[in-house]
């Protein structure tokens, strides 16, 4: 009798749990969706909606704009030396996600906040620790998607990171 009256609670705990997961799943998955109030970035931003054009296709919504700019470098320019460079945002408040690329393995730094300054080395970038060549440097809003800036440029010091001439 012992054996009965447990398994007719283990089988009301199942239904039971069967009953309340899709409501705790979809409780769950509501507070983490964008908007839900778990992302503080979304909290108070309209969301992006359609436009229809004027032959009455559904446009897509535009990408969320960061308000991202370098300073500190400028599209195709040559650097040697010392460089400090950064990224400002009036709007974006979250972390950067810096990635190099050049004639060297990608080189990847994350930034928690404001100020967003690219520094390798304490305070910047010493451009003699990497060898002479065209670099990019991405700076990527980890809360914003599809908000990614890049500029290109060209590091030439009087001699590379390996001392030559």
């Amino acid at each position: 009798m012992d054996s009965l009256r447990r398994g007719w609670i283990g089988l009301a705990l199942f239904l039971a749990a069967l009953v309340l997961m899709p409501i705790l799943v979809y409780g769950y998955d509501r507070s983490n969706s964008p908007g839900g109030g778990a992302d503080p970035v979304s909290v108070g931003a309209p969301a992006p909606t359609a436009t229809i054009d004027p032959l009455g296709a559904l446009a897509s919504p535009a990408p969320t704009d960061a308000g991202l700019a370098f300073t500190g470098i400028r599209k195709d320019e040559t650097i040697e030396g010392f460089r400090q460079i950064q990224i400002e945002s009036e709007r974006y408040s979250g972390s950067i996600e810096y990635v190099l690329n050049g004639p060297i393995s990608p080189f990847l730094t994350v930034v928690g906040r404001a100020p967003y300054i690219f520094s390798p080395q304490v305070g910047g970038w010493q451009t003699t620790a990497v060898p002479n060549g065209q670099y990019t440097l991405t700076a990527i809003p980890t809360e914003i998607a599809n908000a990614a800036i890049s500029v290109s440029f060209t590091v030439s010091n009087p001699h590379d990171a390996f001392g030559a001439w």
